[in-house]
């Protein structure tokens, strides 16, 4: 047999894989991810206290996100992985509306999680006038603006993506291509990481310097949103750090030339990383339960019974610090 038939064979062995990965892989990630953003949405709205919080909206409004991505960027992927032909690829405007708003949904989601990282680190500080700088009407602001934002930014997707050749949905244009491959890497992974990373860090770091900090009255509120956030900080970390490695690859070798199988094999690799990547979408909820001891309580209440958790608006929550042994500060957090 040939070198070029052993080749053929090799890439159509290589795309045989993909297509399984994205088929079942995916459609794991997609119904898990799925039912875990559905239950997100359920616990922080049955939570009345944290509707108190601009931390629990930014992460709301993440989850919100989050599932935008696994709707318009997973669920395209995986039909394809089942039926051999993505849906992108026999409608423009299907290929223009899933790279503009899956693109956009998942700088939102890393967006509001910055917003909540900065809102938590800003809050763990001794300065008291910080844990104010962030209320829930700047919040809404915030996120609104994100989206827009995103929107705006992202409409250049609608614009670019086309299907140049039959069964395609890409970007035509060489130079808008070459400019989105590095504003990709920088918007999706160095920036966000970078952010989450610092502020999770100095976090944890104000934290440590707090030999004792008690909530009473009550569900302890701030401490669990910074635990499942600072868990949810790492788990992005986790599982993206890999993608955007990936991402540094494939923009720095964009000029080389690569045979079939080389491409083949690249677009495995690709397709690993993709589905790591979406599972940052999806494993929220887990994480979440993981880190928090409220939250699996009200899930668990959510799923055993049916009555709402009581509100807890009416209960003073009171945050005492003690940094030495002879001093005692006391704040009222609302």
């Amino acid at each position: 047999m040939s070198s070029t038939g052993t080749d053929q064979n090799e890439i159509t062995k290589l795309l045989a894989i993909v297509d399984i990965l994205f088929g079942y892989v995916g459609l794991t990630i997609m119904l898990l991810g799925t039912f875990g953003n559905v239950i997100n949405v359920i616990s922080f709205a049955r939570l009345e206290s944290l509707k108190t919080l601009a931390s629990s909206l930014f992460l709301l409004a993440s989850v919100i996100a989050s599932q935008g991505v696994l709707s318009f960027g997973l669920l395209t992927r995986v039909i394809g992985g089942f039926s051999g032909i993505d849906p992108l690829y026999t409608s423009v405007v299907l290929c223009k509306i899933r790279w503009m708003v899956r693109t956009a949904s998942g700088a939102v989601s890393l967006t509001c999680i910055c917003l909540a990282a900065i809102d938590r680190y800003l809050f763990s500080c001794h300065e008291i006038h910080r844990h104010q700088l962030i209320t829930m009407k700047r919040a809404r602001w915030a996120i609104l603006i994100s989206i827009f934002f995103w929107l705006s930014v992202f409409s250049s997707y609608a614009v670019f993506y086309t299907s140049p050749i039959p069964l395609s949905c890409t970007i035509a244009n060489p130079a808008f291509g070459y400019f989105a491959s590095y504003f990709n890497l920088f918007h999706y992974s160095i920036l966000p990481l970078s952010a989450i990373s610092t502020f999770s860090l100095l976090t944890w770091h104000n934290l440590g310097q707090q030999p004792a900090t008690y909530l009473r009255g009550g569900i302890r509120l701030h401490d669990q949103v910074t635990r499942m956030l600072i868990a949810q900080s790492f788990g992005i970390l986790i599982t993206s750090f890999l993608n955007m490695i990936w991402q540094i690859y494939t923009v720095s070798t964009n000029s080389t030339i690569k045979s079939s199988l080389q491409l083949a094999q690249n677009n495995l690799i690709n397709t690993i990383c993709v589905l790591i990547g979406f599972s940052t979408q999806g494993i929220t909820f887990y994480i979440y339960l993981l880190a928090s001891s409220t939250f699996r309580k009200n899930v668990q209440e959510m799923f055993l019974r049916s009555r709402r958790i009581a509100s807890s608006r009416n209960v003073d929550l009171v945050q005492i610090t003690i940094t030495k042994s002879d001093q005692r500060e006391t704040v009222r957090i609302h």
